[in-house]
């Protein structure tokens, strides 16, 4: 994989969110919290290529999010997730992740 990480913020009258894209933790994510007020972030947790699961709670701090929705996990082998330590990690981050089945529609 050689192509540039993107992500973006989305604003709208029900909140905004981030979606980070396929990418790892960087202090950049600190300054989109000073500039826009976040409802929650799509934050990658398949540890594989992107961040895994604790960078994924330390990135939700740095955003200032308490409600995560996990995404690039158990696609294929490599980032096969255990749901059941990601949680407990997100529970002691004090944050609330969601971790929807492969084509599945999330509500927030």
């Amino acid at each position: 994989y050689g192509g540039n990480p993107a992500g973006f913020v989305i604003e709208s009258t029900a909140g905004n969110f981030y979606y980070s894209g396929d990418t790892a933790l960087t202090l950049d994510m600190k300054l989109i919290a000073e500039q826009t007020r976040l409802s929650f972030a799509v934050l990658p947790v398949g540890d594989f290529f992107t961040m895994g699961i604790h960078d994924a709670m330390r990135a939700a701090e740095l955003l200032g999010v308490s409600k995560v929705v996990g995404v690039h996990y158990d696609t294929f082998p490599p980032i096969k997730l255990d749901r059941d330590a990601a949680q407990r990690a997100a529970q002691s981050a004090g944050k609330e992740l969601l971790l929807p089945e492969i084509g599945a529609s999330v509500v927030i």
